[in-house]
């Protein structure tokens, strides 16, 4: 996907994402997205490191969310910092997709239960820029019962 990190709609979404979250949110080129990171505690005394990474493209489809997912994914456990997972700690990855208006095969896939990795997962999110509507997995799978709650209430707060 190549993405205009000056595109209007996008450097506004992230600004009010970053408004939420309080922080800057630098622009990654191997991602093509801006990122944000923020930290909670979870079930269990469990701190979690959030990353939202932004990006926009009308046309992607369910492969291109797929591969952006996975290249978000890689991206946020290569930079993750601190304990490591698993000791008390979490990290959370939400590749968001903006879309003029969301594609059905993207918020198909968005519905999906994603990957499974150890101490750490990715909440794949579409927004529909025409309706403000976010679309992620909203059942909650069995590897994730005691976060999975605060996953979704994290991704709400911060992309609204």
């Amino acid at each position: 996907m190549y993405v205009n990190p000056n595109d209007e709609l996008l450097r506004a979404f992230v600004g009010k994402v970053a408004g939420r979250v309080g922080q800057q949110a630098p622009w990654v080129p191997e991602l093509g997205a801006y990122v944000l990171s923020s930290q909670s505690w979870g079930a269990l005394a469990v701190k979690m490191h959030h990353y939202f990474l932004i990006t926009r493209d009308d046309n992607a489809a369910a492969a291109d969310m797929d591969a952006y997912t996975q290249a978000c994914v890689t991206w946020a456990l290569s930079n993750y910092q601190g304990l490591p997972r698993g000791l008390q700690k979490g990290v959370g990855v939400y590749p968001v997709l903006l879309q003029a208006q969301a594609r059905p095969d993207v918020v198909a896939y968005t519905k999906q239960k994603p990957s499974a990795h150890w101490a750490a997962f990715a909440l794949p999110t579409v927004v529909d820029l025409s309706t403000g509507r976010l679309d992620f997995m909203e059942q909650t799978p069995v590897w994730g019962f005691a976060m999975w709650k605060g996953v979704r209430k994290a991704a709400v707060e911060a992309l609204g």
